[in-house]
């Protein structure tokens, strides 16, 4: 504002106004005619041409003045239009840029969105990708079902092993009690019907006969340890749904079906019965040669043994 005020003043002063002189000139002709001066003007005229004139500067200097009028008023609506059009570009800017923070916030939450977009996609995929909701459930429902039979069957085998455990720890006191009644039934005819006991002949012989002893008993041993395996056996197959009728039958006709049955009660003198059944050798008897007798021992059992190798209870049973 102070550039514009001090350039309109410069052209003020810059101005050189004639029209303004010229209707000053003609008024002071005019004035100088209308009142004698003491000095009389070099130029002579009527008042009523210089009266002409002097109207007829101020009529020019009046147009004039009306033609800048009109000129600043042209101006001062330009001016005013200009403002106007400011205002109006000053207005759209502030819209333009509270449309662009807008914008802004509208192209950030598109970047959200489109990035939501891409991961719920991968997610799809990913999901697409996997076997359905009915798979699944046919899935676990197929699992629960082999649990279930699993655990049936692992209940059956529980129930199977308890049984074959009972069947052979009945088995094992069987022939415990068989083999107390059968040392019992021995050493009762052998104190009724046997010679007196002779003294060994020497020292030396006793000591050979010892280890043959030892070896005939560990043999009688083995033989009962595979009859209680095989009987064992027997009671596992009777689970398993075998046939039963083995079951009547005596034990000592399954274990060796070449030894005779065994009675309670009856006792038998020992002069009745052959040397060859003789099991057992008691300390200061000479009955037979020791040798021959655990050989004769050992071809019953080898007797007995071959009678069941072939059969299905050799094998164990699988669990």
């Amino acid at each position: 504002n102070a550039l514009l005020t001090d350039a309109i003043i410069y052209t003020r002063i810059t101005n050189d106004e004639r029209p303004l002189r010229r209707v000053v000139k003609k008024f002071h002709n005019y004035a100088s005619l209308v009142h004698h001066p003491l000095v009389p003007p070099s130029s002579s005229g009527t008042v009523e041409d210089a009266r002409e004139a002097c109207l007829i500067e101020l009529s020019s200097f009046e147009l004039a003045l009306k033609k800048s009028m009109m000129v600043c008023e042209a101006e001062r609506r330009q001016v005013e239009e200009y403002q106007r059009e400011r205002e109006k570009i000053e207005k759209e800017h502030d819209a333009l840029r509270s449309q662009i923070e807008e914008l802004k916030v509208a192209l950030e939450h598109a970047h959200i969105e489109r990035k939501r977009k891409v991961e719920y996609d991968t997610i799809a995929e990913k999901i697409n990708t996997l076997p359905s909701r009915e798979e699944l459930e046919q899935a676990i429902r197929s699992l629960e079902n082999d649990m279930a039979a699993i655990n049936a069957e692992h209940e059956t085998q529980d129930r199977i092993i308890r049984g074959q455990k009972t069947a052979l720890d009945s088995i094992i006191v069987d022939l415990s009690s068989l083999r107390l009644m059968g040392k019992d039934k021995e050493s009762a005819t052998s104190s009724l019907g046997t010679p007196a006991a002779t003294p060994a002949p020497d020292g030396t012989e006793a000591d050979d006969n010892l280890p043959n002893m030892r070896d005939s008993s560990q043999i009688v041993d083995e033989g009962l340890d595979e009859d209680e395996k095989e009987t064992g056996e027997v009671a596992e197959e009777k689970e398993d749904g075998e046939d039963d009728q083995s079951i009547g039958t005596p034990l000592s006709s399954k274990l060796n079906p070449a030894a005779n049955e065994f009675a309670p009660g009856s006792h038998t003198p020992s002069s009745l019965r052959p040397p060859e059944e003789d099991d057992d050798i008691e300390m200061g008897e000479v009955a037979e040669d020791p040798k021959v007798k655990a050989k004769k021992a050992r071809e019953e059992l080898e007797e007995g043994e071959a009678s069941d190798a072939s059969s299905a209870l050799s094998d164990p049973p699988d669990d």
